[in-house]
């Protein structure tokens, strides 16, 4: 008997073994599970990170854009823009320059890894604008008020690019001259007035908002905003200043370069506004951008402006080689003779000089509607 129960097959050990194993099963499979779901949360945070990442990108562009950018970059120019957000995904932003006032930008932005998990990466598209004024001339002159005009004079509303400059904007031809239908046109002397029509008259003409209410912006945003402020008085000798190779935005007679050269000269990309909080005498200068007077304009001779001139009083010219190369406005308030141009003068709308001046002290914005794109 005692033999029998020695030969007796044990039990415990199997029993043992066979619980390890479940248990070892069991905790494997646990520690399997519980991985895949750390991975896959630091996987959505991660992709939650990057989206984040690439959105911030297309933002801090609109706030850190270099606006020297908006009249110096062609169509299919681009730029490019790197950040780090605070978790230390690297963000890459493309931005390429479309048509009309339209900039393309695409955010890319990608996560660090670790050991257990990649790194993420997303990619936006937005389409983004100039937010530029707008002004709402009606033709290449447009006046409150009467219009006088008499010796060798020249208003021209059919559209032409300034000699020399990069322009790709279709050309639309205007009005020569626009004013109100109760206002007269006194013509003498060797005068041309050619567009499309050459002059007519408009309401419009007569509305304060056509010369102080520009959209989002308005002639006292505009003013706030300038680049150069002088008080009323006479100015000549209006010129580009430049030290070495930079040009000197501080001088308050450099008004821009609006003659172009090759290679490019500092000052053509630089279009100020000016604001004159008095009446303005332009004699011997030249200048480019957006000219605001609030009293009377008077072009004296050898003066010349490309972009947008707008006058709260009176515009004359006197004298030989004045010229305006864009658009010219008088809002007349003292109710006389808006307009008067004498002498030698030249007045030649062009929508790539206004497009130039009204880009110039842009911010960009989100483009309406659906600017915005997942790439991926």
């Amino acid at each position: 008997m005692n033999a029998m129960m020695r030969s007796r097959a044990g039990m415990a050990l199997p029993m043992v073994l066979g619980a390890i194993t479940l248990i070892g099963t069991l905790i494997a499979g646990v520690m399997y599970v519980a991985t895949q779901d750390y991975r896959v949360g630091a996987n959505t945070l991660n992709e939650t990170r990057a989206e984040a990442a690439a959105e911030m990108g297309v933002n801090r562009v609109l706030q850190d854009w270099d606006r020297t950018k908006n009249t110096t970059m062609a169509i299919g120019d681009t730029t490019r823009m790197l950040y780090t957000d605070p978790s230390g995904a690297s963000v890459n932003v493309l931005i390429t320059r479309v048509g009309g006032p339209f900039f393309w930008a695409v955010s890319e932005a990608q996560t660090r890894g670790n050991s257990l998990q990649y790194g993420a990466r997303r990619r936006f598209g937005s389409l983004l604008r100039l937010n530029t004024p707008n002004v709402n001339f009606l033709g290449a002159v447009t006046a409150a008020g009467n219009i006088r005009v008499s010796g060798n004079v020249s208003v021209n509303g059919n559209d032409a690019n300034p000699s020399g400059w990069s322009c790709s904007n279709a050309l639309t031809n205007m009005p020569g001259s626009v004013i109100t239908p109760t206002a007269t046109t006194t013509v003498n002397g060797s005068v041309t007035i050619n567009g499309n029509p050459p002059y007519t008259t408009s309401t419009a003409a007569g509305d304060t908002n056509t010369y102080f209410n520009y959209g989002g912006s308005t002639y006292t945003t505009l003013a706030a905003q300038a680049n150069v402020t002088l008080t009323g008085g006479t100015y000549n000798g209006m010129a580009p200043a430049v030290t070495g190779t930079t040009c000197n935005v501080s001088a308050t007679t450099n008004w821009g370069d609006p003659v172009r050269h090759s290679p490019a000269a500092p000052c053509e990309s630089y279009f100020p506004i000016i604001h004159v909080t008095g009446n303005l005498t332009a004699s011997g200068g030249t200048g480019q951008g957006i000219l605001l007077v609030d009293g009377d304009l008077t072009k004296s001779g050898n003066f010349s402006f490309y972009g947008i001139v707008i006058a709260r009083g009176t515009i004359r010219s006197t004298g030989n080689n004045n010229g305006v190369t864009g658009v010219e406005m008088a809002a007349a308030v003292d109710l006389g003779d808006a307009v008067t141009l004498a002498g030698s003068t030249t007045i030649q709308y062009s929508s790539c000089a206004v497009m130039q001046a009204l880009a110039a002290p842009s911010y960009l914005a989100v483009a309406k509607r659906r600017p915005w794109v997942n790439l991926y």
